[in-house]
């Protein structure tokens, strides 16, 4: 009997592990496995079987794993919708846009809840509880996979997933003018809409809205509703232009409205299921034209932008609702009742919004757009961790305002021929990140669609560059539907783009294509912030990246999309982007000193201003000191108010301190003002002192005290194992995540670590980070200690790692930070440590045990297989050549033929590592005279068994024809095949 492939499926029941194989084909003679223990120490099958072959051909897709497909649960999720609706709509006469001389003071008093008021509670049954009047029964039906998505938190609204997420969204677009030939947006001398050459309405989507020239644009287009329906849109359109002097928070809410609005009008809209939902956006033009003005839009700006939020919002659904209408039809979805959902729940948010601007009530209270997003092939996709929007690094709210409004008029200007990059430079410590994260803040509270990727130094090893546009690529699909779409058919045309390397393919597969495709139907404007480009790694690492920028295909973006790019000055990055047309280059060493000072003055005031013997005077000499460096700044205000126990006189003392330091804005004598009062000048203080930010410098990313503490536990110096808060307590002020032990430790500043790694600046606070013995000794001891078998208790193999439920719970409560740390990185630290016997035997007895096999289910669980096989690598490039470690060698090769044989089946589902690879190990290897012993009840191949590992190692797809010919780079690392089929 001839058999190709093999099923093999275990579950667990009181603690042991049984396990069954089904030959495709003849599942009438299928064998059933009894119920053999499989738990240390003995890790042990209680029987076997023979699998039968006819032929003696070592077939690899022997242990392909479970059809999914019949495997596959599907879900469903129902709520409670809100017991009332719509809110009170009781009005009091307000000042208005139109009128604003109306305004009464007395309505200012109350509150209303800016919510959808959509409950979050699941049934598990999947049926509806009965609503308010409007909430209908209806039968059950398939459900879908489909997400509704937006903010932080899950709201379900009947079977479709309104989740929410806090991201990243960009504004659209307006036309600013700041030069001489272009006025100012404040002046309105020549703001005639004919004078500015609009774009036709059909390209507004393209070009977004100009709140200086969107004003008496033609809607002939709109002839389908009456004129009565458009014309709070075109008295909004109109109005909007003469609007001055508003906060640039509130100007970015404008203009998302602004557009918005233009976009809606234009569109053609004959669906009878959306009339609610278009009655609710008119109400809300109306009521910014008569319950508004600029003041208002300034003071009540969170509220005003969560109104925006909530629009736009609505608009992309009704912009993608023929696209959604049909995904719901193929999900057997009833149409009316999944729109009336959606309809609904913007309708009460909005509502609730209004009567809340209405009340003068402009709390911070969480809103998000109810996103219906098509759950596309998008799993897979490689994304960087920790490279997302930080809200914490945002500038203080009054300062900033003349650059922030800059770039506000760039996102907005609606030439054909502006620059679609701006590269923000300056020295370290002028406000970059600062003036980065605000702008990405503002855009993702008004709904527009777009991303935010930082660069930091302590994740270089993370190699962020090579994953930026995957990830920027992940954020634009879960913030527009359309661009969501055009992604999936790129993927679906080439899995590989979900994990490629290559960045020019990247940025030209998952960025340029589908930006081009989707143009015109995106909400307003797309905007991408890359911040630190210049902490990306050495320059050969981002030497890629920045000529993806730098090229004239950046060019070709669409004219609504904007990417604003910080960096310090490096030479590659001047040069590449300095000459490049399409980037606009501003620099903040430019910035009138007067300008700077004033805002570090108001930083300051912020920071100290409740302090007794802080007034006017120690403001101005602090400031003046700075020199326009608001990182010197921040660290004066953090050593002013140390401990924030400051006793009388101290402040005053610790503000003379600071004036004697060197002036210029110096933050290397700052750095060494604090140290000096963090760190007492004895040789224990200082060699701890060291040893702890030798460990935390040297670390591949950052880690919290609590891990930090526990690798330090496994130091080989007994004198090293103590707790690193007794040092970092005290290093407040130039350390992020000292407070919260589960935080990771970082610098605030980049420059810190430059300072502590230069031992001419430095002095005796240098960091020496050329031993990593101490982190490679940790980490080998952690994996030799902490290694278990089925380490996260998975119960069942008949189902793939992405199916079971809760396994990121199980991730989280049973493998703890420091160990997946180890697990991914103890070959790197081993890698900067020389050749050293003991940490040898260590890595013998990990690789020369079924501790490699535990080890493989932890890189399996954190889906980072592929890694699994540069450590493997790496760490037989550390042992070569060393006497003695013969034998450990040859574990490490099997253990690499095993992953780059059976690695797909590994990342797939963890237990199939041990049925459905295990098994199959060649018998003559020593891997597998090592571990089948400790194993039994495995399937056995009795016919055609191969003793050793097949020569095929790998095979490539994507020729239609003949490959003629195939050559290998000098380094061992490409291939480059030619077909018949005249591709390369």
């Amino acid at each position: 009997m001839h058999y190709e492939k093999v099923y093999c499926t275990c579950a667990t029941r009181g603690g042991r592990w049984h396990v069954s194989t089904v030959p495709v084909g003849a599942r009438k003679h299928a064998h059933s496995l009894p119920s053999p223990s499989l738990s240390p120490p003995n890790l042990t099958l209680a029987t076997s079987i023979q699998i039968h072959q006819s032929h003696t051909e070592y077939i690899s897709s022997c242990y392909t794993s479970m059809d999914s497909d019949q495997l596959k649960g599907r879900r469903s999720s129902s709520a409670n919708l809100p017991s009332s609706f719509p809110p009170s709509q009781s009005k009091k006469p307000h000042a208005s846009l139109a009128n604003p001389s109306n305004l009464d003071r007395s309505s200012s008093q109350g509150s209303s809840q800016a919510t959808a008021h959509i409950s979050s509670d699941v049934q598990a049954s999947g049926s509806a509880s009965q609503g308010p009047m409007w909430f209908f029964s209806h039968p059950s039906e398939p459900s879908s996979r489909g997400l509704i998505t937006g903010g932080s938190t899950n709201i379900h609204v009947d079977r479709s997933t309104y989740e929410q997420r806090g991201n990243f969204r960009a504004a659209p677009n307006y036309k600013a003018q700041r030069s001489a030939d272009q006025p100012a947006i404040g002046s309105t001398d020549s703001m005639s809409p004919t004078s500015f050459g609009m774009d036709p309405v059909m390209n507004l989507g393209v070009g977004g809205f100009d709140l200086a020239t969107g004003a008496n644009i033609a809607l002939t287009e709109t002839q389908n509703f009456p004129d009565t329906y458009l014309k709070p849109f075109k008295d909004f359109n109109q109005v909007v232009a003469t609007i001055t002097k508003i906060h640039p928070y509130a100007r970015i809410t404008l203009g998302m409205l602004a557009a918005v609005s233009q976009m809606f009008v234009v569109q053609e809209i004959r669906n009878e299921r959306l009339s609610r939902l278009l009655d609710t956006i008119k109400k809300v033009y109306e009521f910014l034209m008569e319950e508004t003005t600029p003041k208002d839009m300034s003071g009540m700006r969170e509220t005003f932008a969560k109104i925006a939020l909530m629009t736009s919002g609505a608009v992309q659904f009704i912009k993608n609702y023929s696209a959604t209408e049909d995904f719901w039809k193929r999900s057997g979805k009833d149409v009316e009742y999944e729109t009336r959902d959606v309809s609904i729940a913007y309708t009460q948010a909005l509502d609730d919004l209004m009567e809340q601007y209405r009340r003068r009530d402009d709390r911070g209270v969480g809103v998000d757009a109810f996103r219906v997003l098509e759950d596309l092939d998008l799993a897979g996709l490689a994304r960087a961790r920790g490279a997302g929007l930080n809200w914490t690094k945002r500038c203080i709210d009054g300062t900033r305002t003349d650059i922030l409004t800059d770039i506000i008029d760039w996102i907005y200007d609606t030439d054909e021929n502006v620059p679609r990059i701006l590269w923000l430079h300056g020295q370290a410590g002028k406000g970059k990140s600062a003036i980065a994260h605000t702008v990405a803040l503002w855009f993702e509270n008004v709904g527009g669609v777009g991303s935010c990727f930082c660069f930091a130094r302590d994740w270089q090893a993370e190699h962020l560059e090579e994953k930026i546009f995957r990830t920027i690529a992940c954020d634009l699909a879960e913030r527009d539907p359309a661009f969501r779409r055009a992604l999936a058919g790129a993927l679906a045309t080439d899995d590989s783009l979900k994990t490629t390397s290559d960045v020019a393919l990247q940025w030209r597969k998952l960025i340029l294509e589908p930006l081009c495709k989707v143009s015109g139907r995106v909400v307003g404007n797309v905007v991408i912030v890359v911040d630190a480009l210049d902490e990306s790694g050495p320059e050969r690492s981002r030497r890629d990246l920045v000529s993806v920028l730098a090229s004239a295909r950046a060019a070709d973006l669409p004219r609504n999309v904007r990417i604003l790019v910080t960096s310090r000055l490096f030479p590659d990055i001047e040069h590449a982007l300095g000459a490049a047309r399409h980037v606009r280059a501003a620099s903040l060493d430019d910035v009138p000193a007067a300008s700077e000072e004033n805002d570090i003055r108001l930083y300051i005031l912020k920071r100290l201003g409740h302090l007794r013997d802080v007034g006017p005077t120690e403001v101005f000499r602090i400031a003046q000191n700075a020199e326009g460096l608001f990182e010197w700044a921040r660290l004066a205000c953090e050593f002013v108010s140390l401990g924030r126990t400051v006793k009388n006189g101290l402040v005053k003392e610790r503000i003379d301190n600071i004036m004697l330091l060197r002036s210029g804005g110096q933050l290397d004598a700052l750095y060494r003002a604090i140290l000096k009062d963090a760190i007492p000048n004895d040789r224990i203080a200082l060699t701890r002192f060291r040893s702890v930010m030798q460990q935390i410098v040297s670390t591949v990313e950052p880690l919290s005290i609590d891990a930090l503490s526990k690798m330090r536990s496994h130091f080989p110096a007994n004198e090293d194992r103590y707790d690193v808060v007794a040092i970092l307590e005290s290093m407040a002020p130039l350390m992020s995540g000292i407070t919260n032990r589960s935080s990771p430790v970082q610098p605030f500043h980049a420059s810190f670590y430059d300072f502590l790694m230069d031992r001419s600046r430095s002095g005796v606070y240098f960091i020496d980070t050329s031993d990593a013995k101490d982190l490679a000794f940790a980490t080998l001891q952690i994996l030799c200690s902490d290694l278990q078998f089925n380490i996260c208790r998975l119960e069942s193999s008949y189902l793939a790692n992405a199916e079971v439920s809760d396994l990121q719970k199980r991730i989280d409560e049973n493998i703890p930070h420091h160990l997946s740390y180890c697990s991914r990185f103890w070959a790197q630290h081993l890698q900067k440590t020389a050749f050293d016997l003991e940490l040898a035997l260590l890595v013998n007895s990990i690789v020369g045990s079924e501790k490699i096999l535990f080890w493989l289910e932890i890189i399996s669980l954190l889906e980072v297989v592929g890694k699994g096989l540069d450590v493997l690598v790496t760490v037989k490039t550390w042992l070569h050549g060393q006497d003695g470690f013969k034998h450990t060698l040859a574990f490490i090769e099997d253990a690499i033929k095993l992953v780059q044989n059976f690695g797909s089946v590994i990342f797939h589902s963890t237990p199939h590592l041990y049925v459905s690879a295990l098994p199959f190990i060649p018998p003559n290897t020593l891997l597998s005279k090592m571990l089948l012993p400790k194993f039994s009840g495995l399937a056995e191949v009795a016919v055609g068994v191969v003793k050793g590992w097949p020569v095929e190692q790998l095979l490539l797809h994507g020729h239609a024809s003949i490959v003629n010919s195939v050559a290998l780079s000098p380094d061992g690392k490409r291939i480059v095949s030619g077909s018949r089929d005249k591709t390369v």
